[in-house]
């Protein structure tokens, strides 16, 4: 990827680590999102926090919360390790939480992104981190892969807020940014639907889950949806790479996130999804229950309410930051948010 996060610490110790019982998470991605967006590559190690400044030891987080008044200033309880998939457009977007919640007074930690969602819910659930951003279709498919696909946020949130639960985290609220799967081809391809491919023989490039998840290659393939038999198959690394394969004629068909600038940027186009195979993708916080709980209404109400201002517009601008004008995402991130007089 082009971009990465700066682990960065803040003034408290990390919290005990929660207990969260184990469940395994099933694969799914962006993917997911974000499209894909979200998931693709090789999955790494979370980064351990051995290198926090010493500092005073955060409250219990059993403690009471602390009072809206005070928030602003600094907030006892604590500190909130926030964790971002390793693309870019995920990198920015756990940048924004982390240093909106930081501004607000909350004691955070934006740790090193690393993997993709499986590795990422497993982390929220093991305690290894508190706070991630994600596509709400891509965690359908990890955590509920029997619900059936739907365009509709609330009926994918209301397939995934007992899944989450499950793994000891809350589900707030979508926010109206969205990030969904495309199949995107060159700009003179005949298709203009993703039906439209079956019969053309193309080869299709995506990420290595592509083929494990029913809203890639296994919908994508099946009778039953599209039943297209593509010509080949190629793994690319998501993110830009999907983009020169796809200029460079080495695929006639990329599996992408509809954020990526490069679509437009190169003249690409993206299929209508005629059959329904892709899930809506708004990006929505996943929360520790315990930390919630810690910081009662008030942390809630503050996440609510930056998800409701960031826009899918804004996702594009930010990976137009990060991935063509190669920016770092705690830059942009930084850059955004005082634009919208949130620093």
């Amino acid at each position: 990827m082009t971009t990465h996060s700066k682990r960065r610490s803040y003034a408290r110790l990390l919290a005990p680590v929660i207990a969260l019982g184990l469940v395994a998470a099933a694969c799914g991605s962006d993917d997911d999102s974000g499209a894909e967006s979200t998931d693709a590559g090789v999955t790494t190690d979370a980064p351990d926090s051995t290198d926090a400044p010493d500092s005073t030891e955060a409250p219990d987080a059993t403690e009471a919360p602390a009072s809206t008044d005070d928030m602003d200033e600094s907030a006892d309880g604590p500190t909130i390790r926030v964790r971002g998939q390793d693309f870019s457009e995920s990198i920015t977007i756990a940048e924004v939480y982390g240093q909106y919640l930081e501004a607000k007074g909350y004691p955070i930690e934006i740790l090193t992104a690393a993997g993709f969602r499986p590795d990422n819910l497993n982390g929220v659930e093991n305690g290894d981190f508190d706070l991630i951003i994600d596509y709400i279709g891509g965690v359908q498919a990890a955590l509920a892969p029997d619900a059936a696909a739907s365009a509709d946020p609330d009926e994918i949130v209301a397939n995934i807020t007992e899944p989450i639960e499950a793994i000891g985290a809350e589900l707030l609220e979508y926010s109206p940014a969205v990030d969904i799967d495309a199949f995107v081809v060159r700009g003179d391809s005949e298709a203009s639907t993703i039906s439209d491919v079956a019969g053309l023989d193309y080869v299709l490039g995506a990420s290595a889950q592509c083929p494990e998840r029913p809203q890639c290659l296994i919908g994508l393939e099946d009778p039953d949806i599209y039943g297209i038999e593509f010509a080949d198959f190629v793994t690319l690394e998501f993110g830009p790479l999907l983009g020169a394969a796809l200029s460079n004629d080495e695929v006639d068909a990329v599996i992408w996130n509809s954020t990526a600038p490069q679509i437009a940027e190169q003249g690409f186009k993206v299929l209508e999804d005629d059959q329904g195979l892709f899930p809506a993708q708004n990006i929505a916080p996943i929360i520790a229950t315990e930390v919630l709980d810690a910081y009662g209404e008030q942390l809630t109400a503050d996440l609510n309410e930056l998800s409701a201002m960031i826009t899918s517009d804004d996702l594009v601008d930010w990976n137009t930051e990060t991935d063509i004008e190669f920016r770092e995402s705690d830059e942009v991130a930084t850059e955004w948010l005082e634009a919208e007089g949130l620093l």
